[in-house]
């Protein structure tokens, strides 16, 4: 199980978000646009570090937006879903 804390690092990480830590990152931040500010390019990023990493695809574009909005409904959806 990943913890919001260990996956604000690795977002961190993962996009270079230098100056920012993960302190200052709420559970509800957005990921996109007011949040952490990613774009369309991060989230097809975002979609393969999810496939490397926890074996997540998805089937469809609105699943993934679900998934996205926040850091929160993201960390549900890595436990739920992992393949280990």
């Amino acid at each position: 199980m990943i913890t919001t804390e260990k996956l604000k690092s690795e977002l961190i990480e993962l996009f270079n978000l230098e100056g920012v830590h993960t302190e200052e990152i709420s559970d509800d931040d957005h990921l996109f646009h007011d949040g952490l500010g990613l774009d369309s390019v991060d989230a097809i990023e975002l979609t393969i570090f999810l496939d490397n990493e926890y074996g997540i695809v998805f089937s469809n574009i609105s699943e993934s937006e679900a998934v996205f909005a926040s850091i929160k409904t993201l960390q549900e959806h890595i436990n739920a879903n992992e393949k280990s």
